[in-house]
């Protein structure tokens, strides 16, 4: 239970590659929660929204800790903003409307700093988390 537990705290760093896989299994199950949530609420299964909706929440949690331990293994002196940022950054972009110039922008910006999340190398060595 300890080595699973790791994975879901805000401490350890982690390196770039370990990112973008933790980021690939997150997308992939939050799109089959995503999927099951819509379906059931079109089916009007309210009791399976439910379980598709628990089913998402510990992914939600699964990838925030995934930014924060990257953030913190390269920008260690304020990986809180850093994260918040970036968070609050994907949730306008996703909220705004496509033909929005402001979203070709924020799209941009986001695709930077997630390659520099991935590809730039941190002080570390020997990363736990």
């Amino acid at each position: 239970m300890e080595q699973i537990k790791k994975y879901f705290q805000f401490s350890g760093t982690i390196s770039g590659s370990t990112y973008f896989l933790r980021n690939a299994v997150a997308t992939v199950l939050g799109f089959f929660a995503g999927y099951g949530m819509g379906y059931s609420f079109a089916v009007g299964e309210m009791g399976l929204l439910t379980v598709f909706l628990l089913l998402f929440t510990p992914i939600l949690y699964f990838q925030l800790t995934t930014i924060y331990k990257r953030i913190l293994s390269l920008f260690p002196d304020n990986p809180r903003l850093y994260t918040g940022v970036l968070v609050s950054l994907q949730i306008i972009m996703t909220s705004m409307h496509q033909d929005n110039p402001v979203r070709s922008i924020l799209t941009l910006i986001l695709l930077v700093f997630g390659g520099i999340l991935i590809f730039k190398n941190s002080n570390i060595e020997h990363h736990e988390g």
